[in-house]
């Protein structure tokens, strides 16, 4: 399959988008709804979702889903994100072995942030920043075969469709209320519930990538004015107003709206604007699951010896140490283990097809 570059930009720059959203939050305090940074902080996210069902249908579109074919597709999964998720985890956990003695372990939310299970009985118990969002994305993929059979059969994948949003607009309008905070309600909005319809909806755009044409200036058009609605669009207040009410409707249609332009547009960009961009998205899961870990270990060892705690010099310092350090570990983990576990999962399918033939081979015409 060949990779939709724009797509790729989009997920590295949400990835950074993050970080940045992080560490202003860290030193700053956490910004105002009415602010683009906010908006990124939490949408980012909710567009890592769009974008992975975006790219699933595009590989599994035309799969004969069997038995075989699900397990290939966990392991191939598996390989994807467990390896570094494994690694954010296992650092957090340490530092929390060397900072708060005495050390009481979590055994449960241990063993189920490493067997990847939290997000289907208590999505809030993920170890790493971040990790909530992965937990989600592990449910997802258990119903991911369901969702790709069905969208071969047009008007019942979108009833299936309607009624995802219907229970997304059940937590926009009732499960989660703008009278107490985002914080107050974390463990309401990372239910993966909450968050099933932006997997949907990206199923269905590259669905109807397939089915629908439009020029290159139409999808510009409606990415400028995704874009438009997503900046300007009235909201302030604390985080909450962004993901209830109508609020959440229009934002999250921007971002489908959004990757859905994505699809048609073939940006060419220059090699010193095309280089970085592919960088981010490569690295993109690295930095997203490490600058958590990397920010808190600079916090607690290295912060100190500035001997200055003020917002402005803490902000500094993730911005000018951190950040690059996060750069260059996310980078080194990409190539050194990201990456090769992402080769041993397609091995592995290579491996389990080669060997389902052989089968089929000998048995008796």
């Amino acid at each position: 399959m060949q990779r939709i570059l724009s797509i790729d930009y989009l997920r590295g720059l949400m990835a950074l988008s993050v970080l940045i959203y992080h560490f202003v939050s860290w030193s700053l305090g956490v910004p105002s709804s009415d602010t683009i940074l906010a908006r990124l902080g939490i949408y980012a996210v909710s567009l890592f979702y769009v974008i992975s069902g975006i790219a699933l249908y595009q590989i599994y579109a035309d799969t004969r889903w069997s038995i075989k074919n699900i397990g290939i597709f966990a392991i191939k999964r598996f390989f994807r994100i467990a390896p570094v998720y494994w690694l954010a985890t296992a650092s957090i956990i340490l530092l929390a072995v060397i900072t708060l003695p005495p050390f009481t372990p979590d055994w449960l939310a241990y063993f189920s942030n490493f067997f990847l299970i939290f997000g289907f009985y208590d999505p809030a118990t993920y170890v790493p920043t971040g990790g909530w969002s992965i937990g989600n994305e592990v449910v997802f993929y258990f119903t991911f075969p369901i969702l790709i059979i069905l969208a071969r059969y047009r008007w019942l994948f979108f009833s299936v469709l309607c009624l995802i949003l219907a229970l997304y607009a059940y937590f926009a309008f009732v499960a989660l209320t703008p009278e107490n905070t985002l914080a107050k309600q974390w463990a309401t909005y990372v239910n993966p519930l909450n968050q099933l319809f932006l997997f949907a909806l990206g199923i269905g755009a590259a669905w109807a990538r397939r089915k629908i044409e439009i020029t290159q200036r139409a999808a510009a058009a409606a990415l400028i004015f995704s874009v438009f609605i997503f900046i300007m669009y009235p909201a302030k207040g604390d985080l909450i107003t962004l993901v209830t009410g109508i609020e959440r409707l229009v934002f999250t249609f921007c971002c489908g709206g959004a990757c859905f332009s994505l699809l048609y547009l073939r940006p060419s960009f220059p090699n010193f604007i095309d280089k970085p961009l592919r960088f981010l998205g490569d690295t993109s899961y690295s930095i997203y699951l490490l600058h958590g870990v990397i920010s808190k270990y600079s916090l607690t060892y290295l912060y100190p010896l500035l001997s200055n705690d003020s917002p402005v010099i803490k902000c500094l310092f993730l911005f000018i140490f951190v950040l690059p350090c996060t750069i260059l570990v996310s980078h080194f983990i990409y190539r050194h283990l990201e990456k090769p576990m992402i080769d041993a999962g397609k091995r592995a399918e290579i491996y389990l097809t080669n060997k389902n033939n052989e089968t089929l081979n000998k048995v008796p015409a």
